[in-house]
């Protein structure tokens, strides 16, 4: 399968619009998270836990715009709740 199939295969799997999804997607990932959150670049990892962070409901509210922008998929209230790390935020951002 050719990189171009597996982006068709994604934008399709998450209905997400054509074009949103790009190999250097992933690569600035965390970076959108930093600034959700305006944090320095290199204080956000994975593991960290959201209850470490001002997880409030701008943030949540910023977060369900810049998925559905970035991404084009939609997040819900349960989807939000559910997220303990940022891992959980970058999950969604796949």
């Amino acid at each position: 399968m050719t990189q171009q199939e597996k982006i068709e295969l994604l934008e399709e799997l998450f209905e997400a619009d054509v074009g949103t999804i790009t190999p250097e997607l992933k690569l600035s990932q965390l970076a959108w998270v930093e600034e959700l959150f305006e944090a320095d670049v290199g204080t956000i990892t994975p593991e960290l836990k959201l209850s470490q962070l001002a997880w409030d409901s701008m943030a949540m509210l910023s977060l369900i715009a810049l998925v559905n922008e970035k991404f084009g998929k939609r997040l819900n209230g349960a989807h939000i709740r559910a997220f303990e790390s940022i891992q959980d935020i970058l999950n969604v951002m796949e």
